[in-house]
């Protein structure tokens, strides 16, 4: 056969896909027979016979036997670097109760009596009430070592005497923003062991050293390598403390030039979590951009952590808890984040808020007015979480073009938050009315507080659902009617998140000239009842046309 000529090159296929179900999630949600890749790009996707006239001997012909072939999954918004640094100690489940976290925790104590330090994540916030786990039941377990454990939303943790007294946090200690990341105390002012939001973990990280770098490095080839076995391409770092800044710019990218990280890193560096942060960051993000700026690493997001989350009652909501009368304002005011959001798009950047009640949302839509007002329309903005919606403000994540980037693995009838927010709880995630109004949704798998796991299969199931999987006895979700189709499930770990991090033109879709980053699944996806799609198997990972994970 005559070589083929492709773009001014001479070249044929190194790889032919065909006899499958080949759905391209182009925009017109087109299916394919075949698709060709050279080396690491698309250079055709049609008939069968358009892709084998650009074949030749050497072109290795995969028959998909029936199965489907789809874009690689974009995992939009992780912390992989934390997550590292997080699972390297005890975890607990989040169905425990309290006598199983107890339980487990001294498990881990005496089958590692050895460490210095212990630390963990997982349990559920709501187990206890609204003030919190307490110090003396860790200090019951190890009083004469520091201990840190965080809630499944890392956005609250549990503390013993041991580690108070080694950052020195005392009854005297200002709390690092009053009301929204504080200490917990109890009626003299002495801290109980139950911190809030980050700010308070920070001033015990950076006295008390939990981690262990050769133990952090391998946790992420782990993770990494458990991320390939799920057809996870792409992963959306959003944010890291300063104690995860090392690894950020320095061993991921040798891990990727090693072949260890098998995934594309788009992320942000650290995230806003207090105003006096906002210079720092800004001045670090404006050199990062640039230096940090290729196809497989790449860091131009703003990330703002504007309120926290409704299982540790640190979300900004419009009206009080219901469990205790208690408000909790954003971080920034609807001016300030505004503002903020208008500096970041001169500067080039990108921005992701982290905003679950319904009055921080309010700041991310204020900020998107002004952000396309000053006629920055090419930025990307994305609201992380999207938990609870104000019903006039639906529609305007279509209008202000705000990506809505939700993790489907929570959208699930959960009792017990009712005592926290009451019936609130059931107007929570209505992704399918933001959709309709014109909103691009993206999913992402928050790891490591991810509560039941980070496959995508498991949060296109669960969107479609709003179910626990493997669980055809517990709640669903209310409002039923917004429940999502298994496209926008598809769409939203492809397209989706690659128009969140500026890269659709070359990632999200089966299109000529994009990179060849594809997984193949056992089965199609369109086919399976929508309570198995969790079991799918994945048979192949395919990042930059070279297979990363085959089963």
């Amino acid at each position: 056969m005559l070589p083929v000529f492709y773009k001014g090159g001479i070249m044929a296929a190194t790889k032919l896909f065909y006899g499958g179900h080949i759905y391209t999630v182009d925009a017109k949600r087109s299916w394919a027979e075949a698709v060709a890749i050279e080396s690491n790009r698309i250079i055709y996707v049609g008939d069968l016979a358009g892709a084998a006239s650009l074949c030749d001997e050497s072109t290795e012909r995969i028959d998909l036997e029936g199965k489907m072939l789809l874009p690689g999954f974009i995992d939009g918004h992780c912390h992989p670097i934390l997550a590292a640094h997080y699972l390297c100690g005890v975890y607990l489940e989040i169905e425990y109760s309290v006598q199983d976290c107890l339980d487990a925790i001294r498990a881990y104590v005496e089958e590692n009596p050895e460490e210095e330090t212990y630390f963990g994540i997982g349990y559920a916030e709501w187990i206890f009430d609204e003030t919190g786990p307490k110090k003396e039941l860790l200090d019951e377990i190890c009083p004469d070592k520091p201990m840190m454990i965080l809630g499944s939303s890392a956005h609250e943790a549990w503390v013993n005497s041991k580690a108070l007294e080694l950052a020195g946090i005392t009854k005297d200690t200002p709390d690092p923003i009053p009301g929204f990341h504080y200490f917990h105390r109890d009626g003299s002012g002495e801290p109980t062991g139950h911190l809030v939001e980050t700010g308070p973990q920070i001033m015990i990280t950076d006295k008390v050293n939990f981690f262990k770098a050769d133990t952090v490095r391998r946790m992420i080839e782990l993770n990494s390598a458990g991320y390939a076995s799920m057809g996870v391409t792409t992963t959306c770092d959003m944010g890291c403390p300063e104690f995860g800044q090392d690894f950020y710019f320095r061993t991921i990218p040798e891990m990727i030039e090693a072949g260890t990280y098998m995934q594309r890193f788009f992320g942000c560096g650290r995230m806003v979590a207090d105003k006096s942060e906002i210079e720092l960051i800004l001045g670090r993000l404006q050199e990062q951009k640039d230096a940090c700026d290729t196809d497989f690493f790449n860091i131009h997001f703003l990330k703002i952590i504007n309120d926290g989350t409704l299982e540790t009652r640190s979300a900004a909501l419009s009206e009080p808890y219901n469990e205790d009368g208690s408000m909790v304002q954003p971080l920034l005011t609807r001016e300030e984040i505004a503002r903020l959001g208008v500096r970041a798009a001169k500067a080039g950047l990108d921005i992701n808020v982290h905003a679950i009640g319904d009055e921080a949302i309010s700041g991310t839509l204020a900020m998107a007015k002004a952000v396309r007002e000053a006629g920055f329309d090419d930025c990307r903005i994305v609201n992380s979480h999207c938990d609870y919606v104000k019903d006039e403000e639906l529609g305007l994540f279509g209008k202000y073009d705000v990506i809505a980037n939700t993790t489907c693995v929570w959208h699930y009838g959960n009792p017990d938050m009712e005592a926290v927010i009451g019936d609130r709880q059931n107007r929570t995630f209505r992704l399918k009315s933001m959709i309709d109004g014109g909103c691009r949704m993206g999913q992402g798998s928050d790891f490591p507080v991810d509560e039941f796991g980070r496959e995508p299969l498991k949060g296109i199931e669960m969107g479609c659902t709003r179910q626990l999987f493997d669980h055809p006895e517990l709640p669903v979700l209310k409002p039923y009617e917004e429940k999502l189709s298994v496209d926008d499930g598809i769409a939203s770990y492809t397209i989706n998140n690659a128009y969140q991090m500026h890269a659709e033109d070359r990632l999200g879709s089966i299109e000529e000239g994009k990179l060849a980053d594809l997984v193949i699944l056992e089965k199609n996806l369109f086919d399976v009842p929508l309570s198995e799609i969790h079991k799918v198997r994945v048979c192949e990972t395919i990042l930059d046309g070279t297979t990363v994970f085959r089963a």
